[in-house]
């Protein structure tokens, strides 16, 4: 990642900021088969809209929090899980569609364009 000195920010004068009001969190987890390579199996997924929350970083926590408290959509169910992973969106106020803010969606290739990269050491 770089970091560069942006502009005089013209966003702080905006008469009425864009704030996202709610966050959908997609929890996905790969089920545990050694014998099987991980890029045959399933990836199982449930989603959740989150109202009220105040940024990001609390849909982060939250998502975080779920899978490591086993309540994901295979650990929930007692299933052993080799993988698992959360991708959260933003929803535009005013309007229905959300924009992909954080996490890696394991459905789409890796290094695709319409994905992010997935963080070292997270899952």
């Amino acid at each position: 990642m770089d970091a560069k000195l942006a502009p005089y920010p013209d966003y702080h004068y905006e008469p009425s900021p864009q704030i996202a009001d709610a966050y959908r969190v997609a929890l996905w987890e790969q089920p545990e088969h050694p014998d099987v390579d991980p890029e045959r199996l399933a990836w199982h997924e449930m989603t959740f809209d989150l109202v009220g929350a105040q940024d990001v970083r609390e849909a982060i926590e939250w998502a975080e929090a779920k899978l490591a408290a086993g309540e994901g959509p295979l650990s929930g169910e007692g299933v052993s899980v080799q993988d698992r992973e959360y991708l959260i969106y933003a929803k535009i106020p005013r309007d229905e569609r959300w924009l992909h803010v954080a996490g890696w969606l394991p459905t789409r290739a890796a290094d695709g364009p319409h994905n992010l990269k997935r963080l070292k050491g997270h899952s």
